[in-house]
């Protein structure tokens, strides 16, 4: 499943909310919601109308797609919410091509800074993906920020937001990004979408396509049109409507809940390893539909 070729579709073929045009200026990304300022800004050649593949490639960033029908070419906005750190540079530094139907952002590698937070009487400290601490607490800790959750609150010391991509896209775009620690959400319809996230969550609202891996991270699609591939590590997967030709999803640590639509045919194969795992719609006689759980509980309801 590797087919990520654009084509220029005929409206009548595309989902109901690949037509619609989003709302003027519609702010995606948490910094732009807070009033911070683009650091780059792309908007895309006028004589290269048309769907795009934009691939993203960034250590520490969330990408924020939404496919427009208003738009014949792409627009990209950088943005990062702490102004003197290192990732502020990043976004200032960012390369962005666009050739034909080809997008490519790069965000440049950074030194990570190292973060302190401190819980009561206790600190936590590291950087990147790696972290020591000692807690009775309730914590939930990424690389682009943490959040604490206790009776007697917290404090982050020497804290840094990572980059934000903010990227609006013609219909019958497409979507491939590599990040090392990042959060990847799609609004509207991607044609395909690849996604590879060491650590992060993946939302996507709808979409043909769909190769994802995730190592440390939930998985949420809205609705799946031709066929989809998820390989997660550790992090639940849900699909909410499939009604594609195929669907295959592995989950090494968490649970996995998908719904076959009326639309869908083909094969559907779910599987995980240690978690339960939930089928709707799938007293099928037409289709080839496979679930199991070596630790966990199956059910199709």
């Amino acid at each position: 499943m590797t087919n990520f070729e654009i084509v220029k579709r005929d409206a009548q073929q595309l989902p109901a909310q690949a037509k619609s045009p989003l709302p003027d200026r519609m702010l995606l990304s948490d910094a732009a919601q807070s009033g911070a300022e683009a650091l780059t800004a792309f908007t895309g050649d006028d004589r290269q109308t048309g769907p795009v593949l934009a691939t993203v490639t960034a250590q520490d960033a969330t990408v924020w797609a939404a496919v427009d029908a208003s738009l014949s070419v792409p627009t990209v906005r950088v943005y990062c919410a702490d102004p003197g750190s290192p990732y502020a540079q990043a976004a200032l530094n960012t390369s962005i091509q666009h050739h034909g139907n080809e997008l490519a952002i790069t965000v440049p590698r950074i030194a990570t800074p190292s973060r302190t937070i401190r819980h009561g009487n206790t600190y936590i400290s590291g950087s990147g993906n790696a972290y020591s601490f000692t807690s009775t607490g309730d914590m939930h800790i990424n690389s682009s920020g943490v959040t604490i959750t206790s009776s007697t609150g917290g404090t982050v010391i020497n804290g840094h937001r990572g980059v934000e991509i903010e990227l609006l896209l013609p219909v019958g775009s497409g979507l491939r990004t590599t990040t090392s620690s990042g959060s990847v959400h799609g609004y509207g319809h991607l044609a395909g979408a690849r996604v590879d996230a060491a650590s992060g969550s993946v939302r996507l609202e709808s979409v043909g396509r769909a190769e994802i891996e995730a190592a440390s991270g939930s998985v949420r699609i809205g609705t799946v049109t031709e066929w989809i591939s998820v390989n997660a590590a550790s992090g639940s997967v849900e699909v909410a409507r499939h009604s594609g030709q195929q669907a295959r999803v592995r989950a090494a640590s968490g649970s996995v809940t998908l719904t076959i639509a009326a639309a869908a045919s083909g094969t559907v194969d779910v599987h995980s390893a240690s978690g339960s795992v939930t089928l709707h719609g799938s007293h099928r006689r037409d289709m080839t539909i496979n679930a199991t759980a070596s630790s966990g509980t199956v059910r199709r309801p």
